[in-house]
């Protein structure tokens, strides 16, 4: 499975090489350092289109392009990217020297960084990011963690845990009208900021692309159109609100049934 990874990775990062003849595009440079302020070398970017759904955290959805490496002084500059908006994340593998792969999802310990609100690249221009400073993903993300345990006590394994902008809804598509269907997957104005399933011990984590406040909900299921025509709606249960501020570290236990 790695490796076919790695040489779909590899195939993304060759297509960029050829993008520069494209018409309707511009630029990129950003420069990426650790928090002492030293270079890093060998980081890649990765562009994700922003018209399909932001990347869930855990699983960082594939991206659609690949650039770099950067330079001895850390910065990336990459030019032929379609115009357009995308989601943005920086990456560097750490230990560099015991990295099979150099590119593909961040792993326990490697520079990265990355934020919630799209960029824009626009033809003939160059969006300059500036300096960005990286974290050592996992430990010093912003993230929600915690167990979810029935009434008695009992972990609850399997269970999808969402984090929402908004109190959740349970999904309706009871209306002749389309417009008025309620998606469970989407409570409010986007889809659930974060998604895991809980493991054999009840326990979640949460990474949170941004600090905010936010709704925590278990359910048995994805709610879908087809789960309630069956008479088996996702019911569950949450607690919220929670604020989580930037790189901290929250716990929220919930009780399920």
């Amino acid at each position: 499975m790695k490796q076919w990874l790695t040489l779909v990775s590899l195939c993304l990062l060759v297509a960029t090489l050829f993008v520069g003849s494209a018409a309707g595009a511009g630029s990129l440079t950003v420069t990426f350092k650790d928090k002492n302020g030293a270079s890093l070398a060998y980081a890649y970017v990765y562009l994700r289109n922003a018209v399909n759904e932001p990347p869930m955290e855990k699983y960082f959805t594939p991206p659609d392009l690949i650039l770099g490496p950067s330079g001895g002084n850390g910065t990336i500059t990459a030019t032929g990217i379609p115009e357009g908006e995308y989601y943005v994340r920086i990456t560097r593998r750490n230990p560099l020297g015991s990295a099979i792969r150099p590119i593909g999802p961040p792993e326990e310990g490697d520079y990265t960084w990355f934020q919630a609100t799209p960029i824009t690249i626009s033809t003939n221009q160059t969006t300059n990011l500036g300096t960005k400073v990286a974290w050592n993903f996992g430990s010093a993300l912003t993230s929600i963690s915690g167990t979810v345990k029935n009434w008695s006590g009992t972990p609850l394994s399997g269970r999808y845990v969402k984090a929402t902008i908004v109190p959740c809804v349970q999904a309706d598509y009871s209306s002749q009208n389309p417009d008025e269907w309620r998606d469970s997957n989407r409570c409010g104005p986007e889809k659930h900021m974060a998604m895991e399933r809980t493991d054999a011990n009840g326990n979640f984590t949460l990474f949170l692309r941004a600090p905010g406040t936010f709704y925590v909900y278990e359910s048995t299921c994805l709610g879908d159109q087809h789960q309630q025509y069956s008479g088996n709606p996702c019911i569950g249960y949450g607690t919220g609100p929670v604020t989580v501020n930037a790189g901290e570290q929250k716990t929220v236990n919930i009780v399920g049934n």
